[in-house]
């Protein structure tokens, strides 16, 4: 599956510096930027979190029917976008309270050491809190693709965020 090719939304470093929670729309696309992953750091993080053996070397995926090689742990791709997630809001006003939940997780494609991968956020959904008018709620769809365009994850998670300021405790 490729991602679908749509525009990002054109903010200046300047206005994402300014953003607020108030000044985002439901479509609004942000480039969360790339990472390179490596063998040594998938292998760690498959040591600790996901000791399957197509996560731990190339010989442990050859008999699996699914993999090339060693692939990545699908929790350490969703990790390494959440990373992303949180680096990005925080060059912005915006300020996370909680997380809500995840409405999605999708492992699509594999993905192998030294692959570049980019990671796009869309905005699905915003509302002010019925109960907290202080608060609102943002529903993000991240995606994480390969440098030929196909989709390898996709995270789709809802936060809870300040409205006018409220400071994140």
């Amino acid at each position: 599956m490729r991602l679908q090719e749509r525009a990002l939304t054109p903010y200046t470093p300047e206005q994402i510096a300014r953003l607020r929670f108030q000044d985002l729309q439901v479509g609004d696309r942000f480039d969360l930027g790339e990472r390179t992953l490596t063998a040594a750091e998938m292998i760690e993080f498959a040591a600790r979190y996901d000791p399957q053996p197509f996560h731990l070397s190339d010989e442990g995926a050859q008999s699996h029917p699914l993999f090339e090689r060693m692939s990545a742990s699908g929790w350490f791709s969703a990790l390494i976008l959440q990373s992303l997630i949180a680096d990005f809001w925080k060059r912005t006003k915006v300020r996370g309270l909680a997380g809500a939940g995840i409405d999605e997780i999708r492992w699509v494609t594999p993905i192998y050491a030294g692959e570049t991968l980019h990671c796009e956020m869309e905005i699905q959904m915003l509302r002010a809190s019925a109960s907290r008018p202080e608060r609102g709620l943002m529903t993000m769809r991240n995606t994480v693709s390969k440098a030929d365009g196909r989709l390898a994850t996709v995270l789709n998670i809802t936060g809870v965020f300040a409205i006018h300021g409220e400071a994140a405790r």
